[in-house]
């Protein structure tokens, strides 16, 4: 994962793919998210519940390793869709794509333009908690 060319390499899309695979295309794309088992209440509409993933992805290792696969974690700084890229791509899958703005950017939408526009499973009560943690930890008034 540690790999620059891998991180560089991997095939990006925005909320306007999101938008048209939820609303055009929701059978032609395989939707997964990367959210721990315990933080699947709230997923953008037509994902995969994470409990039927593993046979789906299974099934399609035995029938379509082409068939389009988008896949989204919390926020940006998510890194558990890397993994997850890394680990699909090992199994052959060759057309893996990632979300990069993640729920967190999806509740953001959500809130300013629109459950109808931007669907989720469930109401978010707390955007924060989707937020990307800090990664900068200094003290920019104090450090000069």
């Amino acid at each position: 994962m540690g790999n620059i060319q891998t991180v560089h390499s991997v095939r990006k899309v925005s909320f306007e793919d999101i938008v048209d695979t939820v609303y055009k295309n929701k059978h032609a794309y395989l939707l997964i998210n990367t959210l721990a088992i315990t933080d699947q209440e709230c997923l953008i509409t037509h994902t995969t519940p994470a409990q039927m993933e593993e046979s789906i992805v299974n099934q399609l290792i035995s029938g379509n390793k082409e068939h389009p696969i988008i896949m989204y974690g919390k926020n940006t700084n998510d890194t558990s869709v890397l993994v997850k890229y890394e680990q699909l791509s090992k199994l052959g899958f060759t057309n893996i794509m990632v979300y990069p703005g993640g729920l967190f950017e999806w509740c953001l939408l959500q809130e300013i333009y629109g459950s109808e526009m931007f669907p989720t499973t469930s109401k978010v009560n707390d955007l924060y908690a989707y937020r990307p943690q800090k990664t900068l930890h200094m003290n920019l008034l104090t450090q000069y």
